[in-house]
């Protein structure tokens, strides 16, 4: 990556040598590995098929619950998605809702998505999303509904 380096500065090397710099990224391929290696011993029909049902469920929960006040973004049959569920409350922030739901011990994420095109086509200013997989269950989806419960009460006084 260097050419040369000196008390006063250093310059680079030639195209590509400058971009070779650090080692490689061993960690993260062995933890790929460890991932894909896991992932297949579940087999990835079971995966699919425990997040679907999940997405499902946990779809069903927020429309029971909140109806209208909560706008969900994506295909409404979980067969048509993946685990993760955008949605945003009339009147609230989707940063203010993740805070309040972090409080609580659930993990959201909150902000554009790195879509800020499609939430202008939207017309609205972020979403908060809830990702789910094989690593979670109905009580997760139970808990974000409460702390959604929650979110919506501190910010309707």
């Amino acid at each position: 990556m260097i050419r040369d380096v000196t008390t006063e500065g250093f310059s680079t090397n030639d195209i590509p040598w400058k971009f070779e710099a650090g080692t490689p990224a061993i960690v993260e391929a062995v933890g790929m590995g460890a991932a894909v290696d896991y992932l297949e011993a579940i087999g990835m029909d079971a995966v699919r098929e425990h997040e679907r049902a999940l997405t499902e469920y946990t779809l069903g929960a927020l429309r029971d619950r909140f109806g209208d006040r909560l706008h969900l973004y994506g295909p409404a049959n979980a067969d048509d998605r993946g685990g993760a569920i955008s949605f945003l409350f009339d009147g609230i922030h989707a940063h203010d809702v993740s805070q309040v739901v972090d409080e609580e011990g659930v993990c959201v994420r909150a902000g554009h998505h790195c879509a800020k095109p499609l939430m202008r086509v939207l017309g609205i200013p972020a979403t908060t999303r809830a990702s789910f997989g094989v690593y979670n269950d109905r009580a997760d989806a139970d808990a974000l509904v409460d702390a959604l419960v929650k979110a919506e009460s501190f910010f309707s006084l």
